[in-house]
């Protein structure tokens, strides 16, 4: 009997010290042993819903992930430039193009904080002499800012096993140079970082690729950079936030002086926000899911307590406080929602080795790259999902056995506890 073993191991009274803690584990154990074919079933609701939760969100990441590299490569929404430049619009949302006029790089802080702007990022050009294996040839190199970019760097489809430093230069997809080849501009030399996908875009595909730092470098070594000047940029790229229009942000960028603004595809701007948009209802509805699992779980455990009543009444009768009773369905609660995560997160798992067997090699047929999230995210991930699916447990078993343990112990044993 449960109440013979809380008097013989003195937990009645004394607490959970002095192995008591022990007795209640032992005791988790019993209870589910009692009704095996309710425990199995109880494991394996919490399984699956742990299971259904881990894979979707694994999957969901990897799919905003995968969207999110599309995004970056539809390039900028608008693009700024010198009010009497000439602009091809189909060139200007991924690069600049060669013009005499410059902007001041001030309009790069003024543009960031206007209300829609999501991004900005400068860019200037240069027309410089190039050597690449004894070959000597004239090319288009593009100074930006790696840390404020998104139309450039989203395109790397190879690179070194390092971060983009200075000294580092990125070659568009229908240039020669590989990963790791030597690029000279005047007496200096530069290392080619990476190689960009082909993009059908001429000025893009053609051009090499660096930051402000390098080519500040490089105007300080004494290499020949006509019209260099820190303080002026040739554009500048901007992409919009969620729910920002370009008309409205054009509207805005309009009242700098000295500055034309160019806008590119409005089904393209759309698009990418309408997905954004989705992904965020997405993750409200896996909320939504989660807290109808641990509704699930608390009504699940309170016809458990229910059903107990009399085993609780015994329990205070003998001496039991509400605390001991709470512990005792708690535990009991935790080993059992806990054992349903592990299997939960086990399935999840299975459900993963299936989808990348079946629908990411599909995707990979039909050339659409499917980014897996990051081991960092998958692991804190699974931590999350075990915890919570013995939260749950925790907080479904703990309100109806506070409610039962409270009640008068005679009613409790005749069955007429409310």
């Amino acid at each position: 009997m449960i109440a013979n073993s809380f008097v013989s191991s003195g937990f009645v009274g004394g607490g959970a010290a002095s192995g008591g803690w022990r007795l209640l584990g032992r005791l988790a154990i019993q209870n589910m042993g009692r009704r095996p074919t309710r425990t199995v079933l109880l494991v394996l609701s919490v399984a699956l819903g742990t299971g259904a939760i881990f894979s979707g969100l694994t999957v969901g990441r990897g799919m905003a992930g995968s969207m999110e590299a599309g995004f970056a490569r539809m390039g900028a929404d608008l693009v700024v430039v010198p009010k009497d430049t000439l602009v091809n619009l189909t060139s200007a949302l991924l690069t600049v193009e060669p013009s005499e006029h410059m902007l001041d790089a001030a309009a790069v802080e003024q543009v960031s904080y206007i209300s829609g702007v999501e991004a900005a990022a400068p860019q200037r050009l240069y027309r410089v002499a190039t050597n690449v294996g004894g070959h000597a040839h004239d090319a288009n190199l593009v100074a930006f800012d790696p840390s404020r970019d998104f139309t450039v760097q989203p395109w790397i489809r190879e690179r070194l096993e390092r971060s983009f430093g200075a000294g580092d230069v990125l070659v568009g997809g229908r240039r020669d140079e590989k990963p790791g080849d030597r690029v000279s501009i005047g007496a200096q030399t530069l290392t080619v970082y990476g190689r960009l996908e082909r993009t059908g875009v001429g000025p893009f595909d053609y051009s090499a690729f660096t930051s402000f730092e390098t080519v500040d470098g490089l105007a300080k070594a004494g290499s020949p950079l006509a019209g260099h000047d820190p303080s002026k940029i040739s554009a500048l790229l901007v992409r919009l936030r969620v729910g920002a229009t370009a008309e409205q942000v054009r509207f805005a960028i309009a009242k700098i002086p000295g500055v034309k603004v160019a806008v590119g595809g409005a089904v393209l701007t759309s698009t990418r926000q309408g997905l954004s948009a989705l992904f965020g209802g997405m993750a409200l509805f896996a909320a939504i899911i989660l807290l109808g699992f641990g509704v699930m779980v608390c009504v699940l455990f309170s016809a458990i307590v229910a059903e107990r009543r009399r085993e609780i009444g015994l329990l205070r009768a003998m001496g039991a406080r509400c605390r001991q009773v709470v512990q005792m369905f708690v535990a009991e609660a935790a080993l059992t929602t806990g054992l349903g995560g592990a299997c939960g997160i086990i399935l999840g798992g299975g459900l993963l080795l299936i989808f990348q067997r079946s629908l990411v090699y599909y995707f990979k047929t039909v050339n659409v790259a499917f980014v897996w999230p990051a081991w960092s995210f998958v692991v804190g991930l699974v931590a999350v999902c075990a915890l919570t699916s013995a939260g749950v447990g925790l907080l479904g078993a703990y309100l109806p056995a506070a409610r039962a343990g409270r009640g008068d112990p005679y009613d409790l044993i005749q069955g007429e506890g409310k």
